[in-house]
């Protein structure tokens, strides 16, 4: 499907966007829209119900579909991208639920034609002392998720955390609860004689986090994590538990500079299985960065990870991610600014195995880079030129490829 197709559409959703903009009030909604985070909405009548909505449509070049290292197929690909969501305020509350679609549609590759649904909601409750939030997040996609794995799977994500927080004159507070869930959709073979479906997860964790103001604008963070993950459809993956404790800095620790950044110590313990890895993961983890504003028009971000992932890869249990990035923009105006994006990762395997008769560890280094040059037209139409390389370099050269897109992207909504 390309742009000519939908031209109608955006046409009709340009002028109700237009005349909407004139009438509608403030929104407080926590759930924002990247493309245009300036929207206002409309409010429904006279109550408090507040609508939002907004249409996309993405144009891209894609140099490397399947990321593969040989046999590249390049496509033109076609994104439409429609939303809604209704916002509810009461006093210094509010309840938020919107609901996202991406239809993709490739020129030639039709096979990989997909639609994505999002559903999210969040509740907001501030108390004379705390605050409690309850977000939750609903996927079903086939689009690409994590570095691992390049292939489109189908799969639901559900994503619910739940929060009390409290911040006083010199001390706060923050415990919650989450609850993920990854369910693939298909019984491809993962690991013979595992299925994806087989390595669909469950996991619950619980955390706590104290906080002291040893600065006006800053914060010393230290949390505790507790965390099981399930495989709920395969007694042959092994479960898991594990602790992580952090500790950080968050606020305006120097002049011009805005840090959130944690380091500690993760170790998790997996059960005994005779055919996927057990082995422990026990060392540092680390997460974060800073904002540097260098002026007014100028903001570099620096962001850094050391974690733990779950594994689909062969009879791996886990692999662990090392990254490094930064982000540049700079505006010209409140309306027109360009950004520069990089970054270095290198996932890191615990175990050996054989790809094309070489045996070893496997390591995948990443690189990435990106820029573009964002047009905001009003609060309620965006227009956004994009171009990203990313390439991954292994140690077993089947995992090799190397991909360029281009993409230019527009938006209307309120």
């Amino acid at each position: 499907m390309s742009l000519r197709g939908v031209r109608p559409i955006l046409t009709g959703y340009l002028v109700i966007s237009f005349l909407f903009s004139y009438s509608c009030g403030p929104s407080y909604a926590a759930l924002l829209n990247k493309d245009l985070p300036q929207r206002e909405g409309v409010k429904l009548g006279s109550s408090n119900m507040i609508f939002h909505s907004a249409f996309s449509q993405e144009e891209q070049y894609d140099s490397n579909v399947y990321l593969t290292d040989s046999d590249l197929r390049y496509d033109l690909v076609s994104i439409m991208n429609p939303s809604l969501g209704i916002e509810i305020p009461f006093r210094d509350n509010s309840i938020s639920a919107d609901y996202d679609c991406n239809m993709v549609f490739f020129g030639h590759q039709v096979e990989q034609d997909h639609i994505d649904h999002r559903v999210r909601g969040l509740i907001d409750i501030n108390l004379t002392d705390y605050k409690i939030e309850v977000k939750d997040m609903f996927r079903h996609f086939t689009d690409r998720s994590g570095s691992e794995n390049t292939a489109r799977l189908k799969r639901d994500t559900n994503d619910l955390d739940a929060e009390i927080s409290a911040e006083f004159e010199r001390f706060g507070f923050r415990a919650g609860y989450s609850n993920s869930i990854e369910d693939y959709l298909t019984t491809d073979i993962s690991f013979d004689p595992l299925t994806y479906e087989d390595r669909s997860t469950m996991r619950h964790d619980v955390m706590g986090e104290l906080s002291y103001r040893f600065m006006p604008k800053t914060l010393f963070l230290l949390e505790t994590d507790l965390g099981y993950v399930d495989y709920y459809n395969c007694s042959l993956v092994p479960n898991s538990w594990y602790t992580e404790t952090v500790a950080g800095i968050k606020g305006e620790w120097f002049s011009r500079a805005n840090v959130n950044f944690k380091a500690g110590f993760r170790y998790q313990h997996y059960e005994s299985s005779d055919l996927i890895d057990d082995k422990p993961y026990i060392g540092p983890v680390l997460r974060g960065g800073f904002d540097y504003y260098i002026t007014e028009d100028d903001t570099l971000g620096v962001r850094a990870e050391r974690t733990i992932y779950e594994s689909t890869y062969d009879k791996m249990n886990y692999y662990n991610v090392n990254l490094i990035g930064f982000d540049y923009t700079h505006k010209f105006s409140d309306k027109l600014s360009v950004s520069a994006a990089g970054f270095y990762q290198i996932n890191l395997y615990p175990s050996e195995t054989t790809e094309n008769g070489k045996t070893g560890k496997r390591y995948d280094n990443f690189f990435g880079g990106s820029c573009g040059v964002r047009y905001d037209v009003r609060k309620w139409v965006s227009v956004e030129a994009r171009y990203e390389y990313n390439q991954r370099i292994s140690r077993f050269d089947t995992f090799d490829y190397a991909d360029n897109l281009i993409s230019l992207r527009g938006t209307v909504g309120f």
